[in-house]
């Protein structure tokens, strides 16, 4: 195989080259031979005038050329690889000396402040509607329209039969003369002729006719799962889905009975959704009980919704702030570590790291506060990918993306 070599402009082998300098093939000692025996075996074929001088005088200019570019290639430059020193790559973070704060954290489920069942009152034939998914809707809207005409039909056939009862109650009265009136036995001939049962029958009809329209109560967003459409048979209590008025969300928390008590109603509370963003509310009940077999206590925390960016059903973290503690300096808790049973932390000095032992004043989930001598607000610490370096060990710095 003919092999690649970078030659330069003027023909020589040379491992310094520029981008410039082009690739030309190099011949190895084998294809030297194959291309000699080859030329050899074409002399008989050449013309008489070639001698065999200059013949042999070809062959030693290609044997030099061949030679000195395989000492150029043994004389090229290795780096030597053990001389070469590999820094691990640790991430740091530089510390501050801001204030610790100290929450109760829990979790949540969002609920509607306002949220009703839309449920027909009666059963028959949708003349119109306008109960959609996700709809926003006014109070007074009507959200269900019935046929209206059999229930007409109803209530003036009890009309009817009140007017009749009441003609036999009036006959029967003045039969009676008003001393039956004063004596009080008019209540007993109300229900003696029927007026009684006639007045509530008509009552019934007249309230049974008003639920052929089904209005929204007040001003909310319908959720449905439902595909309503007009012309369709609904039966009585049918649930068409519901409407919902999210202005304001309500949350309950289950809290420890350790930490229920640092807590009061009216403290503000914040509010983290699955998207990370921060919403305040404020705690507006504590209940008085503690579930005995969890240990918890529940609060309830109300908080504006009218963005409507949270959604009843959601899952929310929620944490109260108690207290808040200051140090000399404050750390993220990835920055401690334990060795032989005692913490300590490793501070960059340019690209060294150095092995501070520390005890901390205080500590969350997420920091540590500390006082030490030798650590200051702005000094820059390990705070991953340091579990196996050492004291005065060279290191890459790598800035954690908080910063």
């Amino acid at each position: 195989m003919m092999k690649k070599k970078r030659i330069d402009a003027r023909g020589n082998c040379d491992p310094c080259f520029s981008k410039e300098e082009y690739y030309r093939i190099e011949p190895t000692r084998q294809d030297y031979f194959a291309f000699a025996s080859t030329w050899w075996g074409g002399l008989f074929s050449l013309s008489k005038r070639v001698t065999l001088g200059k013949v042999l005088l070809f062959l030693f200019v290609i044997g030099i050329s061949a030679t000195g570019c395989i000492n150029d290639r043994k004389n090229e430059i290795r780096p030597d690889l053990e001389s070469i020193e590999i820094l691990p790559e640790v991430v740091f973070s530089v510390i501050d000396d801001q204030p610790l704060d100290f929450y109760i954290e829990s979790r949540g489920v969002v609920e509607a402040v306002q949220k009703i069942q839309i449920t027909p009152r009666i059963s028959g034939f949708v003349e119109a509607q306008i109960v959609k998914d996700g709809l926003e809707v006014n109070k007074g809207d009507v959200l269900v329209q019935f046929n209206a005409k059999e229930w007409e039909l109803q209530k003036e056939e009890a009309y009817n039969q009140y007017l009749k009862a009441k003609s036999e109650f009036d006959v029967e009265m003045r039969l009676r003369g008003e001393e039956a009136a004063q004596n009080g036995e008019g209540a007993g001939f109300r229900i003696s002729t029927g007026l009684a049962d006639a007045e509530l029958a008509y009552e019934r009809a007249k309230l049974n006719l008003s639920y052929t329209i089904l209005k929204a109560p007040f001003s909310g967003i319908i959720s449905t799962k439902e595909v309503l459409t007009n012309g369709a048979y609904i039966s009585t209590g049918k649930e068409l889905g519901s409407l919902l008025n999210i202005d304001k969300v309500r949350v309950r928390f289950d809290v420890l009975e350790s930490e229920i008590t640092s807590l009061s109603t009216g403290v503000p509370i914040d509010l983290i959704d699955p998207s990370g963003e921060t919403h305040t509310g404020e705690v507006i009940a504590i209940s008085p009980e503690i579930d005995h077999k969890t240990k918890t206590g529940q609060i309830i925390a109300e908080v504006d919704n009218t963005a409507e960016k949270l959604k009843p059903g959601m899952t929310v973290e929620g944490r109260v702030l108690v207290r808040s503690k200051t140090s000399k300096v404050r750390m993220p808790r990835e920055a401690l570590l334990e060795r032989d049973g005692r913490t300590l932390i490793f501070k960059l000095n340019n690209t060294e790291v150095e092995w501070i032992y520390v005890s901390p004043v205080d500590m969350t989930t997420e920091w540590v506060l500390v006082d030490h001598p030798d650590i200051f607000p702005g000094d820059t610490l390990a705070v991953d990918k340091h579990f196996s370096i050492s004291h005065q060990q060279r290191v890459l710095p790598l800035m954690s993306n908080s910063q």
